[in-house]
């Protein structure tokens, strides 16, 4: 159907379809790869049949948490760039207003999205530091030999890891909310919708 057509029927879109399915599944492997890190739950699998399971499950929903991240990031950052761009070249019209003040210097959200994409890269590499090192200092897990087994212990750095990795998404969804690339639940043609019902409804109360 053509825009244009007849009234109520929404024009299929199929770029906007999948860029909005893509998203959509990037988000719920982010949920996923949280509730393993929080709970060791492995969604659509078996539960854990040990603690040790449960905890070496913890710290690998750290690497899926990251991940789920950078793809968040990865996905955003064309929108976000192109917006931030445009507006220092509003400011930055001259070309040597541009020299002085560089796009990549500038304070912005783009920017600032690819600090937390720089975070993220450093936390991985320290993960997998951890993981190739013998000392221990550095390790999310420690080993530990007891009389009843082995057991595994996490440490002081995987809470942090994960706190910071749920600071880190807050900031990402933050600015995806912010360039419209995720709705906060109620999209702007459905307020309208809404607004134009309440009208109505005083205008009936008023005219009775």
């Amino acid at each position: 159907m053509v825009e244009g057509g007849v009234s109520g029927i929404s024009v299929f879109n199929p770029a906007k379809d999948i860029a909005k399915e893509v998203t959509l599944q990037v988000l719920i492997n982010h949920r996923d790869a949280t509730r393993q890190a929080r709970e060791g739950v492995i969604v659509n699998k078996e539960p854990p049949s040990s603690d040790n399971e449960k905890k070496i499950n913890k710290v690998k929903g750290l690497y899926k948490m990251i991940s789920s991240q950078r793809e968040m990031i990865n996905i955003s950052r064309p929108i976000i760039r192109f917006s931030c761009f445009k507006e220092w070249k509003k400011k930055n019209e001259k070309e040597e207003d541009k020299k002085k003040n560089p796009f990549e210097k500038e304070k912005n959200d783009y920017n600032d999205l690819m600090l937390i994409k720089n975070i993220l890269e450093e936390a991985e590499l320290d993960m997998v530091k951890a993981e190739q090192t013998q000392s221990t200092k550095d390790d999310y897990l420690l080993e530990r030999r007891t009389n009843a087994g082995i057991s595994y212990v996490l440490t002081p750095k995987y809470y942090e890891m994960l706190n910071g990795l749920e600071d880190t998404y807050e900031k990402i969804y933050f600015l995806m909310v912010k360039y419209k690339i995720v709705s906060i639940g109620i999209e702007e043609d459905e307020l309208k919708t809404y607004k134009e019902l309440e009208e109505e409804a005083i205008k009936r109360v008023v005219e009775a």
